[in-house]
C-alpha cells in the first residue's frame, strides 16, 4: 500500500517519516496485545482468541474485566492507534481531523496516534471544561428551543 503513503507525503509528511510511525504504531499495538493475551492466557480458557481483534473480544468481555488487564487510557490508545494506522492506510494521517491542516512532524513524533493539531486539541479541552463547569451540556435546557412553560405542565 505505498500509494496511500505517497498521498500523505503529497500533503507534507515524509514517505520516509510515515513508514516509521507506521512501525511504531504496530510495536505499541503488539505489546499492548500481548498484555491483554497474557491476561487471556491465565485467566479465560473461553477461547477469546479465536475470535480475533481487540474489537471482537472488547465486544465479548465486559468492560470491568477488560479494563482489569488496560487501563481506560490504555484501551483508548489501542483505539486510537488504530484509527492512525487506518489514517497511514487511507492517505490521511497527519492531517487534524477538526480543522483539516497539517499536524506538525513534533507532534506525531510525541504522539503519533494524534488525530489533532495542539490549538484544536487544546479548544476542544476548553470547551469540555466549560460544560463541565456549567453542567451537563446534554440535557434540556442545553438546548434552545427546549424552553417551555412550566404552568403548561399542570
Amino acid at each position: 500500500m505505498a500509494k496511500p503513503a505517497a498521498k500523505s507525503a503529497e500533503k507534507g509528511v515524509d514517505k520516509k517519516f510515515i513508514e516509521e510511525v507506521k512501525e511504531l504504531l504496530q510495536e505499541k499495538k503488539q505489546s499492548l496485545l500481548i498484555k491483554l493475551n497474557q491476561w487471556e492466557d491465565t485467566s479465560s480458557p473461553s477461547g477469546l482468541k479465536e475470535m480475533g481483534d481487540i474489537a471482537d473480544i472488547a465486544s465479548e468481555l465486559n468492560s470491568e474485566a477488560l479494563s482489569s488487564v488496560l487501563t481506560e487510557n490504555e484501551i483508548e490508545t489501542l483505539k486510537e492507534i488504530e484509527l492512525a494506522l487506518e489514517k497511514i492506510d487511507n492517505g490521511t494521517y497527519g492531517i487534524c481531523e477538526g480543522t483539516k491542516k497539517k499536524i506538525p512532524v513534533a507532534r506525531l513524533k510525541a504522539i503519533p496516534w494524534t488525530r489533532f493539531t495542539v490549538e484544536f486539541a487544546e479548544q476542544m479541552a476548553k470547551n469540555r471544561s466549560r460544560a463541565g463547569a456549567y453542567g451537563r451540556m446534554d440535557t434540556l435546557s442545553s438546548y434552545p428551543n427546549a424552553s417551555m412553560d412550566m404552568d403548561s405542565l399542570d
